[in-house]
């Protein structure tokens, strides 16, 4: 009991330092930031070069919409190159992904050689390229025809070298999952990041939407090419592996809360659960392969990073030791009030989101109990797997094996 308690106290610390710095150094810090101001910055003179790459893997026909969403894109068309790359799709992906090249045949397409992950695929499809800068987008992700020019132009106007824009969830009415999460989401990018922001430090930059400097990439390309774990290749977690590169090297990286995006949640409880599964993997290797490098992280961002890393170590310690003393209670009150309070601050603003990212903020009431849950049992589970090596994304249980070597094709 003397451990339990322990971990108490500890985290009652942890939740200290973690709601001081997101919820109130946080949000005064973005208040009185002018580069998180709306309409911040101003266009350059000279509108750069921009490759959006799309890593696919059995997205099957979602691949449609997001292409079709890039047609619709405000930016100069002689300073745009679009390219998809198929990671040998096995559900017919590729077959929709010609149909793109067909519709606009100014959209590339390049399939693998074998399939080697979204890192790889991206890092090979950097090789090729020559733009100034490189968009990453992934294959179920609808954006905004304004996300791309106003990415530039705070990448630009703030001398930063990657700048994500807020992701928000396209299906948020399907059911009480979805609508869940589509509140989770609006938090997630209006609360949990000024902190990092505030320091042009943000450790995980989505590649639902994150706009790189190619040189950048291209700093961190050794990095990138054998990422490895236990001996074991990692494929999950690649978004935020690259950020905590690129922010190991000096590189700013920041967010934009005006460019946006729109991605599908997932609408079965078993697809939500491997997802949050490979999430907490990400978070943990992240945590655990970070530590030769924290002289390099800003002061301020290194004490929020390692509170929330042992965060996600003691949670589910201290909820263990409310449930054999049947004190399960608290923490679900405490959490009924968080997503109550977050939950009235969506209400208040989900009239700037469109209509199909909008639902009742009340929903968000679900997390009271789903979040103590998922920490109870996602993380040791995430401890126990941690060299699994899946994409774990929807399609993902699909693949049998590995596909063998074939000679790369692409659509010019």
């Amino acid at each position: 009991m003397i451990g339990l308690a322990s971990a108490e106290w500890l985290f009652a610390i942890l939740v200290l330092i973690i709601f001081v710095n997101r919820y109130l150094f946080g949000s005064l810090a973005r208040m009185l930031d002018p580069r998180t101001k709306p309409g911040f910055g101003s266009d350059p003179a000279v509108w750069p070069t921009v490759t959006i790459v799309v890593p696919v893997f059995n997205e099957g026909d979602h691949v449609i919409a997001t292409a079709r969403s890039f047609a619709g894109l405000d930016y100069p068309a002689d300073k745009l190159e679009i390219v998809f790359v198929d990671d040998q799709s096995t559900d017919g992906t590729y077959d929709h992904l010609l149909r793109v090249h067909q519709t606009w045949p100014w959209m590339r397409v390049i399939r693998n050689p074998r399939n080697m992950g979204k890192r790889l695929g991206i890092k090979n499809a950097v090789e090729q390229l020559t733009s100034e800068l490189v968009l990453s987008v992934d294959s179920d992700v609808i954006v905004d025809k304004k996300a791309l020019r106003l990415l530039v132009r705070h990448l630009v106007s703030t001398g930063s070298d990657a700048v994500g824009g807020c992701v928000f969830v396209s299906n948020a009415d399907v059911n009480w999952l979805t609508k869940m999460q589509a509140v989770k989401y609006w938090v997630g990018y209006q609360f949990l990041k000024n902190v990092e922001n505030t320091f042009s430090h943000v450790m995980c930059l989505s590649g639902c939407l994150t706009l790189y400097k190619r040189e950048a990439l291209v700093a961190v390309d050794g990095d990138v090419a054998d990422r490895r774990f236990l001996g074991e290749e990692v494929k999950y977690g690649e978004d935020r592996y690259l950020t905590r590169k690129l922010v190991e090297k000096g590189y700013k990286t920041r967010l934009t809360f005006d460019a946006h995006c729109f991605t599908k949640a997932p609408a079965t409880l078993s697809n939500y659960l491997s997802q949050q599964l490979r999430w907490r993997r990400s978070n943990l290797i992240d945590l655990i392969t970070a530590i030769p490098h924290l002289a390099q992280f800003n002061p301020y961002v290194l004490v929020h990073y390692l509170s929330m890393g042992m965060l996600l170590m003691f949670y589910p310690m201290v909820l263990f030791a409310e449930f054999t003393r049947l004190g399960f209670i608290i923490p679900m009150m405490l959490h009924a009030l968080l997503a109550t309070t977050f939950g009235i601050a969506y209400e208040l603003k989900k009239h700037k989101l469109p209509e199909m990212a909008r639902t009742d903020g009340a929903w968000f009431m679900a997390m009271a109990f789903v979040f103590p849950v998922l920490y109870l049992t996602m993380t040791p589970l995430a401890l126990g797997t941690l060299a699994t090596t899946s994409w774990e994304t929807r399609g993902a249980k699909k693949k049998k094996a590995v596909a063998k070597p074939t000679a790369e094709v692409a659509v010019p």
